[in-house]
């Protein structure tokens, strides 16, 4: 059966590459993102950051957002020192600051940085030359020896340095000697033109990118079932045409450009085709259908019978959907570049010919796949276990993102269950009551909630704790997230109380005054009192004349106290709700004065000297 290839490449943001069979059905199909251009295949020089013994593995700096993750397993010899410190028993190990020249296997994932490997190989057409590798091989896609005898006796006329080896890929199959001479002509001046770059740069940096897309299309996609390639962009079909001319000239009448005004994909119905890539669920012609779905450990696929259950018995039926649901799962798998452990869920099946003819038909459709695959039988819970290859990121991995609301589960709470776990974070916020407005920005449909269902709520908040709610919706807050913005409460400043220092300091000016006054009168004036009393004890007629002495009558201070005419320094206190009116205290001369507390005569004689003055 003969197959089309398309290559979709007018708009660089997004290259695509398709291959159809007669019937029009999708058959391979690539893309390519400009935003999330692939690093596999590139080659850097690097530096090593750190060496993990526990892990076996090296961390590796190659320019990328994350370090690389090198094995001690993947690194080459030349590039292993002797350990003079007597670690290692001895063995050559791997140096912290080393520039070493590394290829990347596998992209950064999440958390884990780029899988790199040092022992580099650069694929052509018909071969694969591996620079640090001596030895040959031949795929395992030619299983027949005849073929493979064939392979063996071409790749001996051919020279290969002793320290270099190769692979001869599946396309290499009936080819003649100049084709696969002519690809490994090209892979040898490409690797002396790595070295020579790598000498004269620094780490990290990059040395090698992959080939165009387009040229890389036709490197692992053209097989010999293609008789046609459609290309859209002319500068792309300039460079495939000169990769074939160079390669395999004879494939130069299949190149075509496509100039007309419908778009190459439409003109062949294939974008519905290609939306059912990214679609969980795959409909099959027999009303059967399977579920994809990626997890973090596998993929799992379920087949189910769906509305194709109008067969003699239901084994018949189990078997004819199993037998179907094994060609498509087959043709997903390569559509979306699914690899790692995936594990499918058949119908049950009795018949143990059924069960055999199922692993067989599976086998066969698997046998397309350019992708290395260990396949296992249908155990008695009719499960199959598979290993692919993982060459690249799957198709919905270059071309979607995750969903901020729910993910990647699928799932994300109901409009209840939001609006009520927003409410509790308002009104937990609200009973600190150290804000005066707090402003709440939610998801449209869960503001509308509160402000409908709990009206009665907030105004209560509002009236209880004195604050101001404000609630707005908004497009681009998630679904679960609340965000706050609070204003705190200014505090209210009465006027202040008389401050201790001020009060002891009328205390002190009460007793000088009296004194002074006692010296006038030949009396003894009584010694300062503790400010501290028994709690029933009366207050003494002493005491008493002493808080109403003139000097000491003094009303509550409500500005500023300033310093004293006579140089004695004094607090200086301020009042921001008070007008500032002075106050000038002018303190008594200090006299010392023997007291006897125990009477009251001194402070009676005081008072009667104080009328006589006046009369």
């Amino acid at each position: 059966m003969k197959h089309t290839m398309l290559i979709n490449a007018v708009h660089k943001e997004q290259m695509r590459m398709a291959t159809v069979n007669e019937k029009g059905s999708l058959i391979e199909f690539n893309i390519e993102m400009s935003v999330r251009e692939p690093i596999i295949g590139n080659i850097f020089k690097s530096k090593v950051l750190k060496v993990e013994r526990g892990l076996q593995a090296a961390f590796v700096d190659y320019g990328g957002d994350k370090d690389g993750f090198l094995p001690l397993k993947d690194v080459n010899h030349e590039y292993l020192t002797e350990q003079g410190n007597g670690q290692a028993n001895g063995k050559p190990v791997l140096k912290a600051g080393q520039e070493i020249i590394v290829q990347a296997v596998r992209e950064a994932i999440g958390n884990k940085g780029a899988l790199l490997t040092s022992y580099i190989s650069l694929p052509g057409r018909y071969l694969v030359l591996l620079p640090h590798k001596p030895g040959g091989g031949i795929s395992r896609k030619v299983e027949d020896e005849e073929d493979r005898q064939k392979i063996k006796n071409i790749m001996e006329q051919i020279k290969i340095p002793e320290d270099m080896g190769f692979i001869v890929r599946t396309a290499g199959f009936n080819r003649t000697k100049q084709e696969i001479f002519r690809d490994y002509q090209l892979l040898m001046r490409l690797w002396k033109e790595i070295c020579k770059k790598a000498s004269g740069i620094n780490a990290p940096s990059l040395i090698y990118q992959e080939t165009d897309f387009g040229v890389r299309s036709l490197r692992d996609y053209l097989t010999p079932e293609i008789d046609e390639i459609w290309v859209d962009d002319h500068e792309t079909f300039r460079k495939m045409r000169a990769y074939l001319k160079a390669v395999a000239p004879r494939h130069l009448r299949m190149m075509k450009h496509y100039k007309e005004k419908t778009p190459i994909f439409d003109s062949f119905k294939l974008e519905e085709q290609i939306g059912v890539i990214y679609r969980e669920r795959v409909e099959m012609k027999s009303g059967g259908y399977i579920i994809i779905n990626p997890t973090e450990a596998m993929i799992t696929i379920d087949v189910n019978s769906g509305r194709g259950s109008h067969k003699k018995n239901i084994e018949e039926t189990a078997f004819q959907t199993n037998i179907e649901a094994s060609e498509e799962i087959a043709r997903q798998l390569r559509l979306r570049d699914l690899g790692g452990l995936i594990v499918i869920d058949f119908i049950d099946m009795i018949d143990k010919k059924h069960i055999a003819e199922v692993e067989k038909s599976f086998k066969k459709a698997l046998s397309v796949d350019r992708a290395r695959i260990q396949l296992s039988r249908i155990s008695k819970f009719g499960m199959l276990e598979l290993s692919r290859q993982k060459k690249q990121s799957t198709i919905q991995e270059i071309s979607y993102t995750r969903c901020p609301y729910c993910k990647g589960s699928g799932l994300r709470p109901s409009l209840e269950y939001a609006a009520l776990g927003a409410f509790r974070k308002i009104e937990s916020e609200a009973v600190k009551g150290i804000y005066s407005e707090l402003r709440i920005i939610l998801p449209h449909e869960i503001a509308d909630y509160i402000l409908n269902h709990k009206r009665s709520e907030l105004l209560n908040l509002e009236s209880t704790f004195g604050l101001t709610l404000h609630i707005a919706g908004s497009m681009e807050t998630a679904w679960d997230k609340v965000e706050i913005q609070q204003t705190i409460k200014e505090k209210t400043l009465d006027a202040p109380e008389p401050h201790e220092e001020i009060s002891q300091k009328t205390e002190e000016n009460s007793v000088l005054a009296t004194d002074e006054k006692a010296s006038v009168t030949g009396e003894s004036a009584p010694k300062k009192k503790s400010r501290r009393r028994p709690r029933y004890k009366k207050r003494r007629p002493a005491e008493k004349v002493t808080e109403t002495s003139p000097a000491t009558d003094i009303a509550p201070v409500t500005g500023l106290i300033t310093s004293a005419p006579s140089g004695e320094n004094l607090p200086v206190i301020q009042n921001p709700q008070a007008e500032s009116i002075p106050f000038i205290i002018e303190p008594a001369k200090p006299k010392e004065v023997s007291v006897t507390p125990e009477t009251n005569e001194s402070a009676t004689h005081i008072i009667e000297t104080e009328k006589k003055d006046e009369a």
